[in-house]
């Protein structure tokens, strides 16, 4: 670039000469500028660049929103500081988000965090981040790799293929009861009451299972206070909307009573259809009553239900899974394996688990 020197030339020579102005004007030369924020002596911001100054003032180029900008004088004096902030800051603030990663992100998540960060080490390569980015970067390869051989993350921590094999059973159950955990977090509580038999119909005798039903019965108790205020409220609210509809002009009292009785048949149907795919919990509706009484009816049946049960499983199903598989890996003797896998039966491990150890048995054609 023989023209270097010259362009750096003319730059120095014709520097501001405020101090602020001045450093500002060497780091943009560095890494330009996406926007400075000049805090005032009145405790007022702004948010902006310098576009040209004199000795007494700033000419700035104003964000007024996201997409608007405006040009604003401002005196120097009236200035307290100003930040700057930089477009590689701007960058890795949203790469450096991408770790710790959540528990069970697929292959295809990984791989978008990872193209997130080779692009801002692609663009900013030479920042004071680029270093800090090469190590998510490699944090994130190194759990993308487990998670493609058959790894997992639960937990925060990847659980290897080997491993995982080996306690497929008690896994798998955490991570149900991770993702029922997470409904309730995000007030789902019909989601998380809906998974919740299923969960127990595969992993009750878990101790994931048994660690759930505390914050499951929560959800039943806070669930029938909301179900039981809308059913002691009921006929006030019904006596309200049909002094609402009394009140209306008759053409709009029609169409609203129209609206009310094509609403009530959807809600009708919709409930004869959960009743009849023995669906536990029903979808409530303030202004349609048997789906409140239903829901009341079957919340205490259950919590009581789950009030009843011992605080750990009677057999530890995950044990008893973890036991057979080691036997099964280890080669054992046959009869030994033989009796494992009927234990494992007993504490009521599902069908396609057994399935997994029956598979490394010996006699399984597979391993003859």
């Amino acid at each position: 670039m023989p023209n270097t020197p010259f362009i750096f030339f003319i730059f120095f020579t014709h520097m501001p000469t405020h101090p602020i102005a001045t450093s500002l004007c060497f780091l943009a030369l560095l890494f330009p500028a996406a926007a400075d924020t000049f805090i005032m002596k009145d405790g007022s911001k702004l948010e902006g660049s310098i576009l040209s100054e004199d000795a007494s003032s700033y000419l700035l180029d104003v964000r007024v929103t996201k997409t608007i900008k405006d040009e604003r004088r401002i005196n120097k004096a009236d200035v307290n500081k100003i930040e700057h902030e930089y477009p590689d800051q701007i960058a890795f603030a949203a790469i450096k988000k991408l770790t710790p990663t959540p528990d069970l992100l697929t292959p295809e998540e990984y791989a978008k965090r990872i193209r997130a960060v080779e692009k801002f080490l692609g663009d900013f390569r030479l920042t004071s981040r680029s270093k800090e980015a090469e190590a998510i970067l490699a944090t994130l390869k190194a759990e993308a790799n487990e998670v493609l051989a058959g790894g997992i993350k639960i937990n925060g921590v990847i659980v290897p293929a080997a491993q995982y094999s080996a306690n497929a059973y008690e896994i798998d159950a955490l991570i149900q009861a991770a993702k029922i955990r997470k409904l309730v977090k995000d007030a789902q509580s019909l989601q998380a009451l809906r998974a919740f038999p299923k969960f127990g119909n595969d992993f009750q005798n878990t101790t994931a299972y048994a660690e759930l039903v505390p914050l499951i019965k929560q959800v039943i108790t806070s669930y029938m206070g909301e179900v039981g205020q809308s059913l002691a409220s009921f006929e006030a609210r019904v006596k309200e909307r049909n002094v609402g509809l009394d009140r209306m002009p008759m053409a709009d009292r029609r169409l609203t009573e129209n609206a009310i009785r094509e609403e009530t048949a959807e809600l009708e149907a919709r409930f004869k259809k959960e009743k009849d795919a023995k669906l536990d919990w029903v979808t409530i509706h303030p202004f349609f009553k048997p789906s409140l009484e239903d829901t009341m009816t079957f919340a205490k049946q259950e919590l009581a239900r789950l009030s009843a049960m011992k605080n750990e499983p009677v057999v530890d199903g995950g044990k008893a899974f973890r036991d057979a598989m080691t036997l099964v890996q280890s080669k054992a003797d046959a009869a030994e394996i033989t009796a494992a896998i009927a234990a494992a039966k007993t504490a009521m491990v599902p069908e396609r688990y057994l399935a997994m150890l029956e598979a490394g048995a010996p006699g399984n054609a597979d391993n003859r």
